[in-house]
């Protein structure tokens, strides 16, 4: 056993510290990249009282997801800021509560209700693309936003929310937004940066307890996850239902979760897809072959084999999860390493993904990688895009499905090509990884005819 893995020595005080924040600030998937190739797999960083621990060999991340779960917490210093928007839901509870949320809530993620979801996803997608010029530019990474916030709306609060859901999306973009920004200024001290959250969080909540409001009083229903969350029972605890708050607090967390994720796995599938005509090609002929002309289904994916490679190539190299963070509870270990009570875990499955051991050629795009049989031989955890253990993420289901609907109703209607060829798009750290700067493309639109070949 030892006390500590390889890592870099304490940060300089105050000031003198500058040069390392800046660093990590312009390029912290480059910065956490270099520390791996010159310590390993894991390494410690001393950070102020607690210590650091900066994990990706799938070992670790078993041993922290899942063995050894119940010595780790959320309570890691990064949550503070998504507590201010999202409360206290399945992404950020512990304990007991998180068990009573979870189960109280799976039902509406089950097979019967995500093939009511399917139809409302389809519909979003083919209105977007319906209005998008031919010939034309656009920011796809915006687009894709734009087309989740509909359908995690219409999922979420169906036709309740009514004009409300654009005020929802415009407080979700300032969470996004000071999400992907650091803030070092000591808590006491005003900014304009938290000054937008605080109004943004502010609207969010009103809005969302209206709609709730609504519900609880018998003033409207509606067959979507709002419905759900106000009428779920435990079942299998004290017979309860779930507060105002709790429901308010669940709604928003799955309304950033519900969307966020999925655009970004969208954006950046139609951005690799753009540069591998190969692959383009055989999803074109697949789609085609599969579907024609009519629309879409649930039913329909399971045909589609392809389609679900690309996507999961893509979420490898792009992950929804990029990183995620625990606080140890109790005094464990990580391997053969000591880890004291207190100490904070990060668990960088962007570099898991990247790791050659597993995926030879990390950066290559390959979706070939994810045929069953490649598949069966690696290691647990070595791919994760939802996170993993009993935490994974309880939407995962809904937003494979989202995203294949809408890749299978895009790759129908219309071609998607880069502004200049060989065009490079690098990634944005915030919620998850967002193109930096937007992607812009230029839409191609197929023919009905084309569409039917």
């Amino acid at each position: 056993m030892h006390d500590r893995p390889p890592g870099p020595p304490p940060r300089k005080a105050g000031l003198h510290s500058l040069p390392y924040y800046v660093r990590f600030a312009m390029d912290p998937l480059g910065f956490v990249g270099e520390r791996f190739a010159q310590y390993g797999n894991i390494y410690y960083a001393p950070s102020g009282a607690t210590g650091l621990f900066v994990l990706r060999d799938p070992e670790h991340l078993r041993q922290v997801l899942a063995t050894d779960a119940a010595s780790y917490s959320k309570a890691h210093s990064s949550s503070a800021r998504i507590e201010q928007v999202i409360g206290h839901g399945l992404l950020t509870l512990d304990g007991d509560d998180w068990k009573r949320h979870r189960r109280m809530i799976q039902p509406a993620f089950n097979r019967a209700a995500l093939r009511s979801y399917a139809e409302t996803m389809v519909h979003e997608t083919e209105r977007l693309v319906a209005r998008w010029p031919t010939d034309q530019r656009i920011d796809v990474a915006a687009e894709m936003t734009e087309l989740t916030l509909q359908i995690v709306g219409r999922t979420l609060f169906s036709h309740d929310a009514g004009s409300a859901s654009t005020d929802i999306s415009s407080a979700m973009r300032t969470f996004n937004a000071t999400m992907g920004q650091p803030d070092l200024l000591p808590k006491w001290m005003p900014s304009p940066m938290r000054s937008r959250l605080k109004r943004a969080v502010g609207r969010l909540d009103k809005i969302v307890y209206d709609l709730i409001d609504a519900r609880a009083a018998g003033r409207s229903r509606g067959d979507d996850l709002l419905q759900s969350l106000v009428d779920a029972v435990d079942g299998e605890g004290d017979g309860g239902k779930l507060t105002r708050r709790e429901v308010h607090d669940e709604l928003v967390t799955l309304f950033l979760a519900g969307h966020e994720t999925t655009s970004n796995a969208l954006a950046w599938t139609l951005y690799l897809l753009a540069r591998n005509p190969e692959a383009l090609a055989k999803l074109e002929a697949e789609v085609a072959r599969v579907v024609g002309d009519r629309s879409p289904t649930m039913d329909d994916l399971e045909a589609m084999p392809w389609l679900d490679q690309v996507l999961r190539e893509s979420m490898r190299l792009y992950p929804p999860a990029f990183a995620v963070a625990r606080r140890a509870e109790v005094d464990t270990t990580i391997g053969e390493f000591a880890v004291p009570a207190g100490s904070e875990i990060i668990l960088w499955i962007y570099w898991a993904h990247r790791d050659p051991r597993w995926f030879p050629e990390p950066e290559v795009f390959r979706p070939e990688r994810f045929e069953p049989a490649l598949v069966a031989k690696l290691p647990k955890m070595a791919y994760l895009p939802f996170g993993g253990g009993p935490r994974a993420c309880i939407g995962a289901q809904f937003s494979l499905m989202e995203a294949r609907l809408v890749l299978a109703v895009l790759v129908q209607h219309c071609r998607l090509d880069l502004v200049r060829p060989g065009q490079t798009v690098r990634s944005r750290t915030g919620v998850t990884l967002t193109p930096r700067g937007g992607l812009p493309m230029i839409v191609r639109t197929r023919t009905r005819a084309q569409r039917a070949a």
